[in-house]
């Protein structure tokens, strides 16, 4: 787990492949966003609280970099296995990712183990009951990619634990009902039975105190 540093001025800072050029307004979450230069020399606003956890540290190139340096060594680059592993990775910790938003751009990452080592992981999958016909669930969905919290299930079992989360879009913004329990303060109880159980609608359900 990465410690979260308390955020001051972060100008001149390095955090994995970016270098911190200036701070550039807020986000819509109202979290400070600072402009920042790759490695690669791209350049893009990042918000502060993603570089100080560790979850966005390049454009994404340090990502594939480091993809291409381990499928050199294990020749199962083409292996289902393997694909599970680079797809956990990508969306992550690469920001242009499908669904990086719902994964490492609201906090959710791998544990250093997994993420320095497929072979590590591996090894964990096939002692804990890895098949092909079963998928890698995270028992808690508020946390991360990580032995204590992941297993594999079935499609029908990973939906079920999805829809408990239950990602909500309003006003072009896609949080869990934790999140916007958070955000409203709206209890996580009330915002389930009024999504799952009474039918509400999304705008309904987070205005209605």
């Amino acid at each position: 787990m990465y410690a979260v540093l308390s955020e001051t001025d972060l100008t001149g800072k390095i955090f994995g492949y970016w270098t911190v050029v200036r701070r550039t307004g807020s986000s819509k979450e109202g979290r400070k966003m600072w402009l920042c230069r790759c490695k690669c020399g791209t350049e893009r606003a990042v918000r502060g609280y993603n570089l100080r956890n560790g979850t966005s540290k390049s454009c994404g190139c340090l990502s594939a970099e480091m993809t291409r340096e381990r499928s050199v060594t294990h020749g199962m680059t083409q292996t289902r296995l393997y694909k599970i592993w680079n797809q956990m990775i990508q969306r992550t910790t690469n920001e242009k990712a499908q669904h990086y938003n719902r994964y490492g751009g609201r906090g959710i990452s791998v544990c250093e183990e997994w993420k320095r080592s497929f072979e590590a992981f591996k090894e964990w999958a096939l002692k804990n009951g890895y098949t092909d016909n079963l998928t890698i669930d995270r028992a808690d969905n508020e946390k991360g990619y990580c032995p204590d919290n992941c297993r594999w299930v079935t499609r029908a079992v990973q939906q079920e634990n999805t829809s408990r989360t239950h990602f909500l879009t309003y006003k072009g913004e896609t949080k869990s009902i934790t999140e916007w329990a958070k955000a409203t303060g709206i209890k996580r109880s009330v915002l389930y039975e009024r999504i799952n159980k009474m039918g509400w609608d999304v705008e309904r359900a987070l205005t209605t105190k």
